[in-house]
This record gives C-alpha cells, sequence and structure tokens, in this order.
C-alpha cells in the first residue's frame, strides 16, 4: 500500500508541475516555492518508497534532475521556467535529506542486520 502511495504521489506531484495548469499556485493562494519545496522532499520520500536499495545520495541527484527536467518541459509548455524553482527544489530535497538522516540518526541504512553472534 506505501509503494500505491508513493507512485500516486509521484504522479500526482510531476504532473500538476508539467501540465496545463497554469496559474494553479495563484488561484488557490500557494506560494510557488514553497510549493516546489514540499513537492520535492515528497518526490524524494517516493523515490526512496520505489527503489529502496537506491543510496540515498543517488535518490537525492535523481530527484534533482527530474526538477531540471521538470523546469525545462515547463518552459516547452508555456509554463514559467524559473531557476527560483530548481532552487526551492533542491532545498526541499536538502530538508528531506535532513530529516532522513535525523530519523535513521546519521546511521547508514544496511540492507541486512548483521549479527556477531553465531
Amino acid at each position: 500500500m506505501i509503494r500505491l502511495t508513493a507512485v500516486v504521489l509521484l504522479v500526482v506531484v510531476v504532473g500538476s508541475m508539467i501540465g496545463p495548469f497554469q496559474n494553479i499556485e495563484a488561484a488557490s493562494n500557494i506560494w510557488d516555492k514553497a510549493a516546489h519545496f514540499v513537492s520535492f522532499g515528497l518526490i524524494l520520500w517516493s523515490i526512496g518508497v520505489l527503489w529502496r536499495r537506491l543510496p540515498r545520495t543517488l535518490a537525492a541527484l535523481s530527484a534533482l534532475a527530474l526538477g531540471g527536467a521538470v523546469e525545462i518541459v515547463q518552459g516547452m509548455v508555456g509554463r514559467d521556467a524559473s531557476w527560483g524553482d530548481l532552487l526551492a527544489d533542491a532545498l526541499g530535497i536538502l530538508a528531506a535529506l535532513l530529516l532522513w538522516a535525523i530519523w535513521r540518526r546519521f546511521q547508514p541504512r544496511t540492507a541486512f542486520q548483521t549479527s556477531n553472534t553465531l
């Protein structure tokens, strides 16, 4: 169920960023940069859920590459592409990484728990 949630979240967020929703931020009184910040934190979470073995730094770079691709596509579909949006994406990704590190107590994720006792 959590993987389905991650897929739906990823599709909805990316779809809303590249779809024909010209002034959705203004219509709903959402500050554009805050929306990018939160959205890319959630995108990183989705990538982490869907590709669990992917190292977090590679997941973060993938999310940032997606942010760059979104900005390029936005410029092609008549929406405003912005370096500020990409910066907000990066800050959202960094915040999500920091939350993950705090949650894991700065310990790396391991696929298997090893035990010294046999």
